[in-house]
């Protein structure tokens, strides 16, 4: 263990364990944090004690760090102890020479995952053959590229340190960032270092004065740094230099006690303690002090002296970090240096170390804060353009747009405006790439407004679009696609006009604002037209389309989507035909017509598969799960959802439709999980459909649950939604089953509120499916009204009109009721022949709830359900889908045995007991025992 180092012990050994665990093959990532001067430096500088350990060491530097800089430097540090050190980096060496060239010929164009993969296995590589450790300092002023490579390093068995002041950390800096995504993936180390206590300070003042502090001078001087060891040691140097300190009676004192003052803060320790230095030293620290924490020594000698740099050496203000590269011995020795400089002073400094950098060939990093120390605005513009361009070319946008906007930010107005359009556009550019999707958006936007190429002015907007889309903000993103197809048709581009209007168009559709998505749709087609373009022409004819077929004419949009079709189909456009395919499998399942629609989208899939496009195989995808669910082929369509969801593939859409799914089953928890990720993308990206479909799953599943403030809640909500929109279609069933459970509940308000919403829905399309809902909901508001001959004449009208209809739950749904309804009043034999049907379309889909509702309405009606609808029935009807078997196995669970005594006690194998358990779990849809007896008693299964 380290002796040097004073009140520390724990942190050391903390290190020194996770080294060792990093030995056995367990990499970690830790932060150590602390305020300026609390050691941090100097306690992973002590890693390098440990036996057997390579330490590797970067260092960031203020305002001029390279992208990947502290890795790059502590890969080099490695190169120079070891020239073949990397030699075995394997295939990716290429790609690291872009960052290390002395390691051969660059690969060409690398794009940033590549880069980060190559990082990675050159430090797997050098972990391979030592017990590696590396430490990068001072990651407040880090690059954020190499903040992002921390974030992605989870497998090498290295031990990675990042070192940074925690003292006026920013709120949004990048480091808070790594430290979320560090604490997300599990792997979140920290070392947060606190100032010395008393007797700490003590043993520090004894080490740094040569004898034993009296405790008076302890304390003072204790109280005056507050326990931080790089202002005790400057302190004591100080007290040292200026012979301030004399042997007591009790140990080393001020001489003359109370005359002696101590300095207030570490500028005036350090000046002091430096105040020893000669004119050549001091004009080399002045020198020094303004290159930076870190420096080329040639470069700090040729505009001071030799003599100068060499003397801050011998004195240990500066270190030889590496070859002619100097640093201060730490941050706030430079720091009270620089602040002791006129500013007049600093300019000129500034000046002279830009142009012998610029002479040297110095990186444009490196200049630029030079120049903007010598306030030569036009020469650090250059030069910031310059390291923008730089840090892009290996994909640190996030260091690209910093300097970017540095740049802006110094260009005068008026000046050069062309150029200046040039470098917003690219700042724009780095600043959707790095994900600063706010910035960006506004990036785009003064581009839009100020570029005098309206051409630039049109991609602008199509830009800042794209940005608003993946930012939610559907509403701001339409319009700026607007702005975009009136300036490229201004412009002469009427196709590019085209393609946005058809976006609009669509975006439009799934808000169910059809109107609007209609005449749009049909200003696309005379955009694409004005191009010559047949493509166009037929997407727009696809969106119109659909869109008629769901607003106001259907048989008319379903013959404007055959005739876009027979066209793409005729010009041998397949990736237009396939998106057509899609188009028209939509029209078809807006009438119900689910069958058809499956043979649309099974076609548009496989010329999917020769001409790939991923927007189009995603909404075909997203429609196959969505019909599949509704014809009650759920094993399939759930299949599909989990596809989509495991290749990231429209992934809300699948979460919502598996999420009805398993409400449906009875798997209730799964459910909401599902449901409640899906609405918020669905609401956020205001698509209808989803919003729609979402919201009213979860209001049976709280109905389910017995929380009825929150299924009137999201039936309120739905129908919100509905009187929002233009639909004819999707609200169908949400609308028709809240009217029947509102209904139930006595609200008579809303229950009227959806048979209205109905009525206008049916008169608008005439279809059976939504005549059928509107009787539905009719039967039931009259049910409300104790009018039950009524209710029995609507039900049985509804069950009528949907049995030509290929949506099985929906008709199970509506049978129960009928069933329900039928006994009521009267028509027992009608109404048992109605619970069967329920019943056994239920048990085919696999709707535990809904079967077992059936059943049990069947055992009400003094039936023998065994003999009406078979034994499992029977099940259903006592225990929610469990045999007599599960129902003992639940009664013992709901009572805290354990499986060994259920076994016992029923005279089964523990085997046996286990899979029964498994079975309760799943079929109550609950995640542990605890969770099955709380069910069990909610059921009336419990002893």
């Amino acid at each position: 263990m380290d002796t040097d180092l004073v009140g520390r012990r724990v942190e050391q050994e903390r290190l020194r364990h996770l080294l060792d665990r990093a030995r056995g093959g367990q990499g970690a990532t830790v932060l150590v944090s602390g305020d300026a001067g609390v050691g941090k430096t100097r306690l992973t500088g002590a890693l390098a004690e440990a036996p057997g350990a390579l330490v590797l060491r970067g260092t960031a530097v203020q305002g001029r760090t390279a992208p990947y800089g502290p890795l790059v430097e502590a890969l080099r540090d490695h190169l120079r102890a070891h020239p073949r050190g990397l030699s075995d980096v394997g295939p990716l060496r290429g790609h690291l020479a872009v960052l290390l060239p002395e390691l051969g010929e660059p690969a060409r164009a690398p794009d940033r995952p590549t880069l980060f993969e190559a990082l990675r296995c050159a430090f797997a590589a050098i972990a391979r053959s030592h017990h590696l450790a590396v430490v990068l300092d001072d990651l407040h002023w880090s690059d954020e590229a190499t903040l992002d490579v921390l974030a992605a390093i989870d497998d090498v068995p290295l031990l990675m340190v990042g070192v940074y002041r925690s003292d006026g950390l920013p709120r949004q800096h990048p480091i808070r960032r790594l430290r979320h995504d560090l604490r997300r993936a599990g792997r979140l180390e920290e070392l947060v270092l606190r100032p010395l206590e008393l007797p700490e300070t003590a043993e520090l003042l004894r080490r740094a004065l040569g004898g034993e502090p009296a405790p008076t001078l302890a304390r003072a001087i204790h109280d005056r740094t507050e326990g931080l060891p790089f202002f005790v040691e400057e302190l004591a140097s100080a007290l040292r230099v200026s012979g301030a300190i004399a042997a007591g009676r009790r140990g080393l004192e001020l001489a003359g006690a109370e005359d002696v003052p101590l300095p207030d803060t570490v500028r005036d320790a350090v000046l002091i303690s430096t105040s020893e230095l000669s004119a050549a030293g001091r004009g080399a620290a002045e020198v020094a002090a303004a290159a930076g924490e870190r420096f080329g020594l040639a470069v700090v000698a040729s505009l001071s002296s030799d003599d100068g740099v060499t003397e801050l050496i011998d004195r240990g203000l500066v270190l030889e970090q590496a070859p002619g590269t100097g640093t201060f011995r730490h941050a706030l020795t430079r720091e009270a240096l620089y602040a002791d400089l006129t500013w007049t002073c600093r300019r000129k400094l500034h000046r002279a170390l830009a142009e012998a950098l610029e002479q040297a060939g110095a990186p444009s990093r490196d200049v630029a804060p030079h120049w903007l120390g010598a306030h030569a605005g036009e020469r650090a513009r250059e030069a910031l353009l310059r390291a923008a361009a730089d840090s892009r070319a290996v994909h640190a946008y996030c260091d690209a747009a910093g300097a970017y906007r540095q740049a802006l930010e110094l260009w005068p107005d008026g000046s050069d405006e062309r150029r200046r359009s040039a470098a917003l556009e690219d700042y724009a550019a780095c600043c959707q790439l790095a994900g600063a999707l706010t910035d960006a958006a506004r990036a785009w936007r003064e581009l839009a407004s100020a570029a005098t190429d309206r051409r630039v002015a049109a991609t602008a907007h199509r830009r800042r679009a794209a940005v608003l889309d993946l930012k939610g903000d559907r509403d701001a993103a339409i319009r700026a696609r607007l702005a975009a197809a009136k300036a490229f048709a201004a412009t002469g581009q009427p196709g590019e006009a085209a393609v946005e209007r058809i976006a609009v168009a669509n975006q439009r559709r799934l808000s169910a604002r059809y109107r609007e998505a209609i005449e749009i749709a049909q200003a696309a087609k005379a955009d694409a037209d004005r191009a010559g373009r047949i493509d166009l022409r037929i997407r727009a004819l696809g969106v119109e389309g659909m869109t008629r077929a769901k607003h106001d004419d259907h048989r008319a949009g379903l013959e404007i989507v055959r005739h876009g079709l027979a066209l793409a189909l005729e010009h041998d456009l397949t990736t237009v035909a396939a998106e057509l395919y899609q188009r028209l499998s939509v029209t078809l399942y807006e009438s119900a017509d689910f069958r058809r629609a499956e043979e649309a989208l099974d076609t548009a899939l496989a010329l999917c598969e020769t001409s790939p496009d991923p927007a189009t195989i995603g909404a075909c995808l997203s429609c196959m799960a969505y019909v599949l669910r509704e014809r009650g082929e759920w094993s399939r369509a759930t299949r599909m959802c989990r596809d989509m969801i495991a290749g990231g593939t429209t992934v809300y859409v699948a979460e919502g439709l598996l999420g009805a799914i398993h409400a449906n089953e009875g798997r209730l928890a799964s459910a909401r999980r599902l449901l409640g990720s899906s609405l918020a993308v669905a609401t956020r990206n205001s698509q209808f459909n989803m919003t729609i479909d979402t919201t009213s799953a979860l209001a049976r599943i709280a109905a389910a649950e017995g929380d009825a403030a929150e299924a009137r809640e999201r039936c309120a909500s739905v129908l919100e939604h509905w009187r929002a929109s233009e639909d004819h279609h999707y609200a169908l069933a949400p609308l028709r089953w809240a009217a029947a459970y509102l209904a139930a509940e006595g609200d008579r308000e809303g229950a009227h509120g959806c048979t209205e919403a109905l009525t206008h829905m049916a008169s608008a399309s005439g279809h059976p499916d939504a005549l059928a809902a509107l009787a539905h909901a009719i039967a039931e508001t009259a049910l409300l009204e104790g009018d039950a001959d009524t209710a029995a004449e609507q039900l049985t009208r509804a069950v009528e009109l949907h049995r030509d209809l290929d949506m099985p739950f929906e008709r199970a749904q509506i049978e129960l009721r009928a069933g329900i309804v039928l006994a009521a009043a009267g028509e027992r034999d009608v109404a048992l022949e109605r619970l069967g049907n329920a019943y056994r379309t239920a048990r085919k889909l696999g709707a535990r709830p809904l079967a077992a509702a059936a059943a049990m309405e069947v055992s009400r009606l003094g039936e023998s359900v065994a003999e009406r609808l078979g034994v499992r029935a029977e099940a259903d009807a006592d225990g929610a889908g469990l045999s007599r078997r599960e129902r003992e196995v639940l009664r013992l669970v709901s009572v805290g045995r354990t499986n060994r005594e259920i076994a016992h006690d029923l005279f089964l194998s523990p085997r046996t007991v286990d899979m029964h358990v498994r079975n309760i779990l799943r079929k109550l849809d609950c995640r542990s025992r605890v969770e099955a007896a709380g069910r069990a008693r909610e059921l009336g299964l419990a002893t």
